[in-house]
């Protein structure tokens, strides 16, 4: 009863497993493209007045991509965090499987 065990939570592990590094690869990307659109933005409305009101809409668009830059650091810290504990679970949880067939 071991082994049927240990290789379902494994099988579950390793979708779960694939299903962060999915994540974690949306949200490299969606980073990626985030950084790019900074970049434009850092450069925009260089020779303007700084009074001028679409300044200061540029202002206020370079935070609100800096907080979505900040927010998307975390969810990827996190998703990375989990994918550890995975790793290590489907770690054990292979062992547990060779023990069983021993």
């Amino acid at each position: 009863m071991g082994l049927i065990a240990a290789t379902v939570n494994t099988q579950y592990l390793i979708a779960y497993k694939n299903e962060l590094e999915y994540k974690i690869t949306l949200i490299n990307q969606a980073k990626m493209g985030l950084s790019d659109s900074t970049s434009d933005l850092l450069n925009a409305g260089t020779d303007l007045d700084p009074e001028n009101p679409a300044v200061k809409q540029l202002e206020q668009r370079k935070e609100r991509l800096n907080l979505l830059e900040k927010k998307l650091d975390m969810q990827l810290e996190e998703y990375e965090t989990k994918l550890k504990m995975v790793e290590k679970n489907l770690e054990a949880s292979k062992q547990m499987a060779e023990k069983a067939i021993k």
